[in-house]
């Protein structure tokens, strides 16, 4: 039994998952809780937090493609290091027949 990963199919996988997260940052960013959310991780890395978190509509559609073409890189990746233990793990788990003589 072969368990081996799509590359295409992980890599649009990751590429979703990393741009709905950083749509999900845009939508605090707009909902203006990301103001909070960066003070509150910046105080418990003990940095001081001075600047504003702003929104350039011009650059949303730039991040989130980003986004995805990162997340389908690393994906991909993921599918051939997977792929590629897996050929040659393979054999360690296959049945051989006995030969009794």
């Amino acid at each position: 039994m072969s368990r081996t990963l799509p590359v295409h199919r992980s890599g649009l996988l990751f590429g979703a998952l990393f741009a709905a997260s950083h749509a999900a940052w845009i939508g605090f960013v707009l909902a203006g809780v990301s103001e909070s959310t960066v003070a509150t991780v910046a105080r418990a890395n003990y940095v001081e937090y001075e600047d504003t978190v702003d929104f350039d509509p011009s650059l949303t559609g730039l991040g989130l493609a980003i986004a995805f073409a990162a997340g389908y890189a690393m994906g991909g990746l993921f599918a051939l290091l997977w792929n590629a233990t897996e050929r040659s793990t393979s054999s360690l788990w296959t049945r051989r027949p006995v030969v009794r003589r």
